[in-house]
């Protein structure tokens, strides 16, 4: 479609009066303009984004689906009218890119939102609590105690005047049950019901005589003779 189009207008039939009227050239390119700057923010957003959220690659696809449209679109708008703002665009990209990447690497993390989304590594003092704390809970394997509360399976139980959390290996343990510590499992104690000592069966002591001789029982241990 030619950008511009003469109408031939007859007022009063002597002289014909030419009217130009600019048709849609501009405001195409107003409109390719809008949506290369506007693809490109959001492909910048989609890159920062691909880095501190696991999505299986699925934003960087969108970030790139998005940088294709606004190239598109900014040949669309400036490579036949303007080469200069094409090629302004084109390092635009180039150099937009990894540095909105870099600066979002190095300080997004900082943020009160980049804090929010990702975990801060713990601090040294932090893993040589959790160590210790561990090899305390380790050093009382072996150990009985007492349960504090009904253990279903979990709840607490008292091991060295200490209250700690605890948990059965599936079984429900009621209070005031003497347990063994048997386990470690991250920050709480396993522990299974102690078994009580069984008392030794003894066998009866031979019966004596006076004379302190034993007495013979019911069997007799010699044959009588047939007559």
């Amino acid at each position: 479609m030619t950008p511009i189009t003469v109408l031939i207008r007859f007022e009063t039939g002597l002289k014909p009066e030419l009217e130009r009227v600019s048709y849609g050239k501009s405001t195409d390119l107003m409109d390719y303009s809008l949506i290369a700057i506007l693809a490109l923010v959001v492909t910048l957003m989609l890159f920062v984004a691909e880095i501190f959220l696991p999505s299986g690659g699925l934003i960087a696809v969108l970030a790139l689906t998005c940088m294709a449209s606004s190239v598109w679109a900014a040949w669309m708008a400036w490579w036949g009218t303007s080469p200069t703002l094409w090629w302004t665009y084109i390092a635009s990209v180039i150099i937009l890119i990894p540095t909105t990447v870099g600066f979002a690497v190095k300080f997004f993390p900082n943020t009160s939102w980049g804090k929010k989304i990702i975990h801060e590594l713990p601090t040294l003092e932090e893993v040589t609590g959790f160590q210790q704390e561990t090899a305390h809970l380790q050093s009382l394997i072996g150990k009985t105690g007492k349960t504090q509360t009904l253990l279903n399976p979990s709840g607490f139980v008292l091991v060295d005047h200490e209250r700690l959390h605890c948990e059965s290996q599936g079984m429900i343990i009621e209070t005031q049950t003497d347990v063994e510590v048997i386990a470690v499992e991250g920050a709480r104690l396993v522990v299974k019901v102690k078994k009580q000592p069984t008392a030794e069966k003894k066998s009866p002591e031979p019966e004596t005589s006076q004379t302190g001789e034993p007495v013979a029982g019911d069997t007799l241990d010699f044959e009588i003779p047939e007559t």
